[in-house]
């Protein structure tokens, strides 16, 4: 992202008496640009995963599909901010990302995603930790992107921290994103009746403006959309309160853009005149109805063109 490249394409026919197999291998495409499939019916089911490197990767992958005579859709890929995002089921909606069992809470959003489709670490370019915290004591660190941590069974105030970066060979295509860290806070304790209780985890979303080099101009009064998504144990109350700041030196000095919120939908207007070819880190808060927050700063989301 952020620079020319190709990216691996693998597309996988699944049919009716439940053989899969890949069609035409491992292809190249190049990004950013635009292209035309043309798909048979007749019951297969098409799969398509999207790599920015090959092997080490992260892969992006999309739901099973199949096709009418005469359909059309379009779908965008790397669109957005990505971040980490709640894991996808087979039909393509939202998995389980986090659950408390008895006195233990457990955690493993997906590593990436982009708002149409979910996406899994690359093996040697993606790294990641995870760590708990109770009223402000830390219940344990996890030197991996996920976690299964012992709680008390008494109520309180949690944090969850998940920091994730992108590093070795795939970091020399992946020139946005490369460094994100998301902190949940909800409240948590057990209930006998439920063997599984769903951790109320608010997933942001980013509706970006963006050129193909996921850039924006160096002018004033852009808008961006903030938005927040649930995962199969929680579904989001509406959102109450938005923040979002920017910063052109790695988070050293902050901007407060200016947000707003117009029947339910909200916007931050951001400000880049004169700040052509600078990085853009983005950091955002926002809570929903029922309490529960979300912070995220997201290292060069983004550069000004």
């Amino acid at each position: 992202m952020g620079v020319k490249s190709d990216y691996v394409d693998t597309l996988v026919a699944g049919r009716p008496h439940g053989g899969r197999f890949p069609v035409g291998g491992f292809d190249l495409v190049g990004v950013p640009g635009t292209r035309t499939e043309l798909y048979s019916t007749a019951g297969t089911g098409w799969e398509r995963y999207l790599s920015s490197s090959f092997p080490w990767g992260e892969y992006l992958d999309d739901e099973k599909r199949e096709y009418r005579a005469g359909q059309r859709r379009e779908e965008t890929w790397y669109g957005g901010v990505l971040a980490p995002a709640a894991p996808r089921d087979a039909s393509g909606g939202p998995g389980l990302a986090a659950e408390r069992q008895a006195n233990r809470i457990g955690a493993a959003p997906a590593f990436w995603g982009d708002g149409e489709h979910g996406g899994a670490a690359g093996s040697f370019g993606d790294i990641g930790s995870m760590e708990l915290r109770r009223d402000g004591e830390s219940l344990g660190r996890n030197p991996y992107p996920f976690g299964v941590f012992d709680v008390p069974a008494e109520e309180g105030a949690y944090e969850l921290i998940l920091s994730t970066t992108k590093i070795g060979q795939p970091a020399a295509v992946w020139k946005r994103s490369t460094r994100v860290e998301t902190t949940w806070k909800f409240r948590s304790g057990l209930d006998e009746s439920a063997y599984s209780q769903g951790i109320p985890l608010l997933f942001p979303g980013y509706g970006l403006p963006e050129d193909g080099m996921k850039t924006l101009p160096a002018a004033d009064g852009q808008k961006i959309g903030l938005s927040v998504s649930g995962h199969a144990g929680y579904t989001p109350g509406a959102l109450t309160a938005a923040k979002l700041s920017y910063s052109y030196d790695d988070g050293e000095t902050w901007t407060d853009a200016k947000v707003a919120e117009q029947s339910g939908s909200w916007t931050a207007t951001v400000n880049h005149a004169g700040a052509a070819g600078k990085p853009v880190t983005l950091k955002t808060e926002l809570t929903d109805a029922k309490g529960n927050s979300v912070s995220q700063v997201v290292a060069r989301a983004y550069d000004v063109r």
